[in-house]
């Protein structure tokens, strides 16, 4: 590649960095408002079933769905930030040279695995949203709440091809991999 070639495809690795970070702060933030909701939902409940003695069953069903989105939706935040699970003892004892290769295979063989669940939960989603399923006690559509989980699962796809982009652009011009650069000697599997 020539130089204004490898400028142009690190301000594109670049801005789809970035991009992805705000993409997951927006998400994290909706998975904070889940976690809120969770707790308003079973405040709530417990105060009707013991204050009041007036159960409401639907509490529970809520909660439960408001737990899966939160678990789902805040999956991109934790790779953007450096928590995700890495393999770092190995990653470490490979050659120099061939760490920002390691790593780009890895994030081809995450996005690979990751297409599988993705295509698999849309489809279940589908034909739910198809059936017009609703939930048991409250009665609720569940292919929104279904929903979630393949667009998390694609986005967190998304992060982690943004995520290839910069670490290939580091590797073209023989930079530091962010895990060495970050300090992430202490973050062991």
């Amino acid at each position: 590649m020539d130089g204004h070639s490898v400028s142009r495809f690190s301000a594109i690795a670049r801005a789809a960095e970035v991009t992805s970070a705000l993409a997951a702060r927006l998400l994290a933030s909706l998975a904070a408002l889940a976690v809120a909701g969770i707790v308003v939902i079973l405040v709530f409940s417990s105060l009707q079933r013991y204050l009041l003695d007036r159960p409401v069953p639907a509490t529970e069903e809520l909660a439960a769905y408001l737990f899966v989105a939160c678990a789902f939706l805040s999956m991109m935040d934790g790779l953007v930030n450096g928590r995700h699970i890495r393999l770092l003892p190995v990653w470490r004892n490979m050659p120099a040279k061939l760490q920002g290769w390691a790593l780009i295979a890895g994030h081809l063989l995450a996005i690979t695995i990751l297409l599988l669940p993705v295509r698999e939960t849309f489809n279940f989603a589908w034909q739910s949203y198809q059936f017009g399923a609703r939930s048991y006690v409250a009665n609720l559509l569940e292919w929104p709440w279904m929903m979630i989980i393949p667009f998390s699962l694609a986005t967190l796809a998304v992060a982690i091809f943004a995520r290839m982009l910069g670490d290939l652009d580091r590797t073209l011009k023989g930079l530091p991999m962010r895990e060495t650069a970050n300090g992430a000697e202490g973050e062991e599997l």
